[in-house]
């Protein structure tokens, strides 16, 4: 190709890319791709209307071709729970939004107000504290964490739960002779000992709870998770003799792993 048309061409795409940019940058704020529909997914806890309508809020000032991501998040900041944001466009007028949580295991109780508190130790400062988590016995609170050896346990045995048994457990404390205890709403107290063996303590606690000979016990111990027993059971009725018979405060109920 000659010199002279080689340069003609180039300048003619050049052109053309000029032409593309203004285009991109007119349409990219244009109301033709406003956003009008906004889906908010991944938001929990007592803080998540007031998160969803922030997001919301904010989108809306957006279009689908420059929707940003750090001003989301800025929107957001307030809410310690979220810690990302991510986006999902579908042109030209709706956006999901999914939400990345710090989602909170536990309160802790500091300077007489109710705290949230995130797997990691982590103080959820500013969230509203769910009313079905467990609160924190005899941990030590840092400036923006809970510390200290008793303090990790605590929060390591409530964040090995599951939810539903989690949701369960008023208090986590730690017994000078059993370790760590989980006292349940309605139900038994729970003895884990050491926090170890976490995921396969929990899954005893779950069998046990649903063994119905275990029905009235005070206590469930799964300090050796292969040997899980239930004890402290009621007085039983001895049907020969219609006299109740003691119970001995010994495990009465167990199973294997």
């Amino acid at each position: 190709m000659p010199r002279r048309l080689l340069r003609r061409a180039l300048l003619a795409a050049a052109a053309t890319l000029l032409v593309l940019a203004g285009a991109f940058v007119f349409l990219r704020d244009s109301p033709m791709f406003e956003i009008r529909e906004v889906t908010v997914v991944g938001v929990s806890g007592p803080d998540a209307p007031k998160v969803e309508a922030e997001l919301r809020q904010a989108a809306r000032t957006m279009t689908t071709l420059n929707v940003s991501a750090d001003e989301l998040r800025k929107a957001a900041h307030r809410y310690p729970t979220v810690e990302d944001v991510e986006i999902d466009r579908d042109l030209p007028h709706g956006v999901t939004l999914t939400v990345r949580e710090k989602r909170a295991v536990a309160i802790v109780e500091r300077g007489g107000r109710r705290v949230p508190v995130a797997a990691d130790g982590r103080l959820l400062e500013g969230a509203t504290p769910p009313d079905d988590l467990p609160t924190l016995a005899q941990g030590k609170v840092g400036e923006d964490r809970v510390t200290g050896d008793r303090g990790r346990q605590l929060v390591a045995v409530v964040s090995a739960a599951p939810a539903a048994l989690r949701r369960r457990t008023q208090r986590a404390e730690i017994d000078g002779e059993l370790g760590l205890v989980l006292k349940l709403d309605r139900g038994p107290d729970l003895y884990f000992g050491t926090a170890t063996d976490l995921q396969a303590k929990w899954r005893a606690a779950a069998r046990v709870l649903a063994d119905p000979t275990a029905e009235g016990a005070t206590y469930i111990d799964v300090r050796v998770p292969e040997r899980a027993a239930a004890g402290g059971l009621a007085p039983l009725s001895d049907p020969g003799t219609d006299q109740e018979v003691p119970a001995n405060g010994q495990p009465s109920t167990s199973t294997g792993a």
